[in-house]
């Protein structure tokens, strides 16, 4: 069984207020906190994710360094654009009792896509505990996701649910990329493989 580890960079993207820092609080430390503060620029947080893959005989420590991007699109300016550089896959966050946030989804992914290519990611409709107070219908959202091909993800930040689910889909695609890569090749069992930010 060989070991890898690998350290990447992922985006959280959406509106303002959608959640992307509560969603981040419960995954890397199990926290949840309803008042909301307003992301300034960026801020990075860290976990690591343990992957196993007991066909090609992998172990994958995936460390994430998660850049949870300002939210309010009308503040966005060309220094922030360099917050998205080195990114391999994101999670786009929208407010399930919020109808302008899921409007602006698509908004969010050209603009992911115009400065990082076409990188995989999840879906994640947040606030999902809201159950009566949603405003977009699942079928709508379902479309959508399918329309781009992306996993959908009800997630709630103040339950938990979904959360580690959400992070782990991102895992699983970056890990894809790496098995791709090294499952073939001569690594020796245990030792460590290190892409920094996407860096190959």
């Amino acid at each position: 069984m060989q070991a890898l580890e690998f350290e990447k960079k992922i985006l959280l993207l959406g509106d303002g207020s959608v959640g992307k820092t509560s969603l981040v609080r419960k995954f890397v430390i199990d926290k949840f906190d309803d008042k909301y503060i307003v992301t300034i620029g960026t801020k990075t947080s860290r976990k690591q994710l343990d992957l196993e893959y007991p066909a090609q005989q992998t172990t994958i420590k995936l460390q994430l360094a998660i850049w949870d991007i300002l939210g309010q699109k009308d503040g966005f300016s060309r220094a922030h654009q360099v917050y998205f550089k080195g990114a391999e896959s994101f999670i786009l966050v929208y407010d399930r009792t919020n109808r302008a946030s899921f409007d602006h989804v698509p908004d969010w992914l050209a603009t992911l896509r115009g400065l990082c290519g076409n990188i995989p990611g999840v879906l994640a409709g947040n606030k999902s505990d809201l159950e009566g107070q949603f405003k977009v219908a699942e079928s709508e959202e379902r479309a959508w996701a399918e329309s781009e091909r992306m996993p959908l993800v009800y997630t709630s930040a103040k339950t938990g649910v979904n959360v580690e689910e959400s992070f782990r889909r991102v895992g699983e695609f970056l890990c894809e990329k790496i098995l791709a890569k090294y499952a073939a090749g001569p690594e020796r069992a245990g030792e460590k493989k290190k892409g920094i930010f996407g860096r190959k």
